[in-house]
């Protein structure tokens, strides 16, 4: 992928990242990609925005350290 030889090393956001910026548990978010039928429609969506929103600011970041 595109994004790959900008992030280098750095990984993608974690479980921790997802759960402190969604305000909710790392349980609860866990529980949320795995599509559990236990987490709300609407938690689900919060964390799969929060995923998104997470990755693009490190890709940004990382396309920019590269790129100068």
């Amino acid at each position: 992928m595109a994004f790959e030889a900008a992030l280098g090393m750095e990984r993608l956001c974690t479980f921790r990242e997802i759960a402190e910026k969604a305000e909710l548990g790392a349980a609860t978010v866990h529980r949320a990609l795995k599509n559990s039928r236990e987490v709300h429609p609407e938690t689900r969506r919060l964390v799969l925005d929060t995923v998104c929103r997470l990755n693009e600011e490190k890709i940004v970041r990382a396309a920019r350290s590269v790129g100068g």
